[in-house]
């Protein structure tokens, strides 16, 4: 921080008045390995300079407590000033650019939507398809549950409270085993909640799957070993708050009994950006290798996925359209998504 506000000086001389600053890592997998960057957003007025400086010098009284106080107004009304011409100059950009009013109307982060149209011709028809061919490129990490007879797959989701694990762990059962033909097993860890035992106990009965119902880390070790004849397992655990640290804690521990599980970090795209990207913060410490995103039917726009992808080039598995089991499912397909995405 202390070389950037050097810099500031140095380009913009002792007038300039700092407006925003801020720390965040760029690079990485979700939050890990980044390198730390500083921002700072700088200006300087010219002309309220001189206004200041041809002020009779009786205006100001002349003690430190007055001097502090006139420059801190001084400098509140140039934020004040610059603030309107940025906003003034946001408005005008989306009002010359469809593309950019498109991104925006669903939800695409200011940032992520200019470099998205950088460059593109706009009001041109093949506007419209060179952004969706760059929305693919961000989304063409594309990684489903891959099956082999002769081992056992492991998959767990996790996620916060309320996105559809339950449902979308039946619906991955029924299609691995009833259209797959493979060997399934279910794993419960959910006990929290009563009634999420017995719909997957339900689920796995009308699917015909064996399920346990596991209270700690070692009985998940005890299931999974009794479960190694089985192609896949599935492993539904408890919704947990991503601001309870000693919930993830607890779910990173009952997690860790074996390493070769897979982990999917379920995420609803009904969820605001902002709170999907603390979930996405706070759930890292699980280690999850792909992103799956339920109620797409419920969403009324996308622009959260292309966001999460944006910064956090991860892997995506699986959406979900409905609660029908096992139809309303699909292997993330990038194209369609960026269509969805791009609706208007």
């Amino acid at each position: 921080m202390a070389t950037a506000m050097a810099n500031v000086k140095q380009e913009l001389g002792r007038e300039a008045v700092i407006l925003h600053t801020r720390r965040f890592k760029k690079g990485g997998i979700f939050g890990l390995w980044g390198k730390e960057m500083v921002e700072v957003m700088a200006a300087v007025d010219t002309a309220a300079a001189t206004v200041a400086e041809k002020r009779p010098p009786t205006i100001i009284a002349n003690t430190e407590d007055s001097r502090i106080s006139a420059m801190q107004l001084e400098m509140s009304s140039m934020r004040k000033m610059i603030e309107q011409m940025l906003c003034q100059a946001a408005d005008n950009s989306k009002e010359s650019s469809p593309l950019m009013e498109l991104l925006l109307k669903n939800d695409i982060e200011p940032t992520i939507a200019a470099n998205l149209i950088k460059g593109l011709p706009d009001g041109q028809s093949d506007s419209r398809k060179f952004l969706i061919d760059r929305i693919v490129n961000c989304l063409q990490r594309v990684e489903g549950i891959t099956v082999s007879p002769s081992s056992c797959k492991k998959i767990a989701l996790v996620g916060p409270t309320g996105v559809g694990k339950t449902t979308t762990i039946a619906k991955l059962a029924a299609n691995f085993a009833l259209k797959e033909g493979y060997k399934v097993a279910l794993i419960t860890a959910d006990t929290y909640r009563i009634a999420a035992v017995e719909q997957l106990k339900i689920y796995g009965d009308i699917i015909g799957v064996p399920i346990d119902i596991v209270y700690s880390p070692d009985e998940l070790k005890s299931a999974l070993d009794r479960h190694e004849d089985k192609h896949l397992v599935l492993i539904d655990t408890a919704g947990r708050s991503p601001s309870n640290h000693s919930q993830i804690a607890e779910l990173q521990a009952l997690l860790s009994v074996d390493s070769t599980i897979e982990t999917h970090l379920v995420l609803s795209t009904t969820t605001k950006y902002r709170d999907a990207l603390e979930i996405v913060n706070n759930f890292s410490v699980c280690f999850p290798q792909k992103i799956l995103f339920t109620k797409v039917d419920e969403a009324s726009n996308l622009g959260t996925i292309l966001n999460l992808v944006y910064h956090f080039p991860t892997s995506l598995s699986y959406m979900t359209t409905g609660q029908s089991v096992p139809d309303d499912i699909e292997l993330i397909n990038s194209a369609k998504l960026a269509t969805m995405i791009l609706r208007d």
